[in-house]
């Protein structure tokens, strides 16, 4: 069996590379604030249909739906990537924590739906899960980058 070693020299130059292209990939996966926004409206669409009607919901679900499809292809085209919020690293736990909240916001939007809420008070549900949703965004992507450029 034929090994091919590698010198430290070659290997030291192969680890910067690969430094080299994680800090590249970090500056390309800064977003713009119309993209954290947008995930926040997403999530508001969702939350705000749900308290409002059972018609809501369905019209909300596939607005929601076809946000996120656009969202993604968008990612796509611009990063070259779509990167899942559920992968392991840094951000699982923020992840894990928002999936969370999002459980407490949709339970509580059933309540309100069920319970007869005003509208004025579903629309403030909807702009607490806009601006939650919009925080998160900003967050995980400030965590996403520091993990790829080695920082703690």
């Amino acid at each position: 069996m034929n090994r091919e070693t590698m010198s430290p020299a070659d290997a030291r130059a192969a680890l910067d590379k690969v430094g080299m292209t994680r800090t590249q990939m970090a500056a390309i996966c800064n977003c713009p604030p119309w993209r954290h926004a947008a995930f926040g409206l997403i999530f508001a669409v969702l939350i705000g249909s749900i308290s409002i009607s059972g018609t809501a919901q369905v019209i909300g679900t596939a607005v929601v739906l076809v946000l996120t499809g656009l969202l993604v292809a968008h990612d796509r085209v611009r990063y070259g990537v779509f990167v899942n919020g559920y992968r392991r690293g840094a951000t699982l736990p923020l992840t894990l924590t928002y999936v969370g909240v999002m459980i407490v916001l949709v339970v509580t939007a059933m309540f309100m739906r069920l319970n007869g809420f005003t509208l004025l008070s579903k629309l403030a549900l909807a702009a607490i899960a806009l601006a939650l949703a919009t925080a998160v965004s900003v967050k995980w992507s400030r965590v996403f980058r520091r993990e790829l450029e080695g920082r703690p």
